[in-house]
């Protein structure tokens, strides 16, 4: 417990002086929110019953996918790890900690979404909170997860540049929060069900508990803590040689 709070006070003033976190857990989302909410609103009056949410999936997939991934794959690289390991911190700590920062992170930037939405736009809000909130947890914590996947497997920059837009943009394009999703070919719509964020989606859109998509989003949380697991065990034995 003293090695994850000491990494995650570490993690957190490095964060926030990296602009990198700035500019994907916040700068890019609100203002995406600010132009995308206005068109929306002023072109379709119905998206004021769905901005919360579409903008709230965009926010968490940016943030979880392209700003996490990127601070995992520095803390991971072998110079890195070794001096965490010299200086008596687990790795498991820093994956730990990772998870903790995003998820305070992604959480302000969707409340300033949820606060300033029903001002600025007329937005409604959800109508079951105990779903809403159950999803919202739920799709964060998958999507984080990934986000850490990605980071952990990435050799360089640019091969996680290209391994976060391969999730990112379909996330985008096919989980329904630009159209609705039923308005793509069949089996574009098939692959989209693949993603958390068309779960995630339906969910935050919905006053209605569906078990389907949170059994889906527990699936990815239980899969990616397990090849997370599996990872973290692989890179200790590589330090252990």
């Amino acid at each position: 417990m003293k090695a994850f709070i000491h990494t995650f006070y570490l993690k957190t003033k490095l964060d926030i002086k990296s602009a990198e976190i700035f500019i994907t857990y916040y700068l890019v989302p609100l203002l995406f929110f600010g132009i995308m909410g206005t068109v929306f609103t002023s072109t379709m009056p119905e998206a004021k019953y769905t901005i919360i949410p579409t903008m709230t999936i965009f926010s968490i997939t940016m943030g979880a996918l392209i700003g996490t991934p990127g601070s995992i794959m520095h803390y991971f690289g072998n110079d890195m790890r070794k001096s965490f390991k010299s200086a008596g911190i687990p790795l498991g700590a820093l994956v730990s900690s990772s998870i903790v920062s995003g998820f305070l992170n992604l959480t302000a930037v969707s409340a300033i979404i949820h606060t300033v939405s029903p001002l600025a736009f007329n937005a409604t809000e959800p109508d079951n909170t105990i779903i809403y909130l159950s999803g919202f947890l739920l799709f964060l914590t998958a999507t984080l997860l990934i986000g850490i996947i990605l980071g952990l497997f990435a050799k360089n920059s640019a091969k996680l540049t290209v391994y976060s837009q391969l999730v990112f943009l379909p996330s985008m394009m096919l989980s329904g929060i630009m159209f609705p999703a039923d308005m793509l070919p069949k089996p574009l719509e098939y692959i989209g069900l693949i993603l958390p964020a068309t779960h995630g989606m339906k969910i935050l859109s919905s006053d209605t508990f569906i078990i389907e998509n949170f059994l889906v989003l527990i699936m990815f949380i239980l899969a990616s803590s397990i090849v997370i697991t599996l990872k973290l065990r692989h890179l200790r034995y590589e330090d252990a040689k």
